[in-house]
């Protein structure tokens, strides 16, 4: 590095940042529905609440294809070559979901390709697009485009159950984080039909043209009106619709004083005799009322025998259900041990029967690379010795090729001896004097020397 640069005493000097940049577009992502879908996974509205935690930043990305000028799948290639089996992700981030995203449920009418509808509550938020930075985003706006999640697998979290209804077997998702958002193209239907990446649909809030808000409203009204008609009832203050409800306080009923002069003498009496209670007898009188109000040591310690009862009771109601959520675990625990012994004997009974097919394509091959070697009688072990030893390396290709160039160079003129017909019957074959129509002819060893040695020429 040529330079370097040092903080100074001054303090920085902050922006108030009140836009957002005019290379992006807002959007609305339609991420999943609440139920069962279709690749036989299950998520509650609880849990999609709790996922929903996770979107906030998660990239919004995609797989262009410029040859049909429409999106893809999730891009995903599988690549085999010298080193493996592996894979590549060909997406690339297009946007991403608003750190300061709204998120909310929204049900949605979904029709198939049959006509058949079907009621679906979705979850949603916004997001941005770098539409400004790829001409292939603005499609996104034009016209909208399917969208299919992707769950982080390291925190994917869930249990398979069966549905005694259809008898269709779900996972159950208890918890993930979202790490992808996908963008898809026409041809390619979501796992959760409806949804979608679109420009802003405003469906979070209500439209004065929706048979929804009417409803609502109407049902608002009605409500208040009986609600104002109550409280009329009860002697209550009315209420201003057009200022909006400001609060609707109850005034106490008068009551008219029904009673007699007599009755009113007789209180006055009493009035006068109370005031003539000595000092003494009202001392007495405070202390019967503070008698009457403190509860007495058997009342105090039946309360206090109530509340042991009631925390004993609490305490093994505790118990009891810590003692099924932990048999649930247990149970949960033995079905995966289960399922993993099954998995490795399975594995292992392929690792056996792969070896044993390996043994004898091994062996089978040996003994075609032994028939070839034979085939080569003239030259001697010492010629051949590099071949026996490493033929485990060769291919039959390799070794016929190595025999026929250490025949080449040795000149040799090749003679057989049949065991089973006269000795000094000799077979030659000259390899400079080969005319047209002998080639057919030639064993397919000698070709390939003849081959090569014109290809040196």
């Amino acid at each position: 590095m040529s330079g370097f640069s040092v903080s100074t005493i001054k303090s920085p000097e902050f922006i108030n940042i009140t836009s957002v940049s005019p290379m992006i577009s807002k959007c609305e992502i339609k991420v999943l529905y609440i139920g069962q879908n279709r690749n036989h996974s299950f998520i509650s509205k609880e849990v999609a609440t709790q996922m929903a935690q996770t979107l906030p930043g998660t990239p919004i990305v995609g797989y262009y294809s410029e040859k049909k000028e429409d999106f893809g799948d999730h891009g995903e290639q599988v690549v085999i070559d010298g080193d493996g089996i592996r894979f590549n992700c060909l997406t690339k981030p297009y946007g991403f979901v608003d750190l300061n995203t709204k998120v909310w449920f929204k049900e949605f009418e979904d029709t198939d390709e049959f006509g058949n509808k079907t009621n679906r509550e979705y979850l949603m938020c916004e997001g941005y697009l770098w539409t400004e930075q790829y001409e292939e985003a603005k499609q996104v706006l034009n016209s909208g485009k399917g969208q299919s999640m992707e769950l982080d697998g390291k925190t994917l979290k869930g249990h398979w159950s069966t549905d005694t209804n259809s008898g269709i077997d779900f996972f159950i998702i208890t918890d993930s984080t979202f790490s992808k958002l996908c963008i898809l193209g026409d041809d390619t239907e979501p796992c959760f039909e409806g949804a979608s990446v679109t420009a802003p649909d405003v469906s979070s809030s209500f439209s004065l043209n929706s048979k929804e808000f009417t409803s609502t409203l109407f049902n608002m009204m009605k409500e208040l009106k009986e609600l104002t008609f109550s409280l009329k009832e009860q002697g209550g203050n009315s209420m201003d619709l057009e200022n909006g409800v400001q609060g609707a306080e109850v005034q106490d009923p008068v009551v008219e004083n029904t009673f007699s002069n007599e009755n009113e003498n007789f209180s006055n009496e009493q009035d006068k005799n109370e005031q003539e209670i000595s000092t003494e007898n009202q001392t007495n009188v405070e202390e019967f009322k503070k008698n009457e109000e403190e509860p007495s040591e058997e009342e105090k310690k039946k309360d206090e025998s109530s509340e042991e009862e009631k925390k004993d009771e609490d305490e093994e109601d505790d118990k009891d259900k810590d003692k099924v959520a932990k048999n649930a675990l247990i149970e949960q625990n033995s079905a995966l041990e289960a399922e993993l012994n099954e998995l490795r004997e399975k594995y292992s009974l392929l690792e056996a029967q792969n070896a044993e097919l390996m043994k004898f394509k091994e062996t089978e091959e040996n003994k075609k690379k032994d028939a070839l070697i034979a085939e080569f009688y003239m030259l001697s072990e010492e010629d051949k010795k590099d071949v026996i030893e490493n033929k485990s390396k060769y291919t039959l290709d390799e070794i016929e090729s190595k025999l026929s160039v250490i025949c080449r160079r040795k000149k040799v003129n090749f003679q057989n001896d049949d065991s089973t017909n006269n000795k000094n019957v000799v077979t030659t074959f000259n390899l400079n004097s080969l005319e047209e129509n002998e080639v057919s002819s030639l064993p397919a060893w000698l070709k390939a020397v003849e081959d090569h040695g014109h290809s040196n020429n």
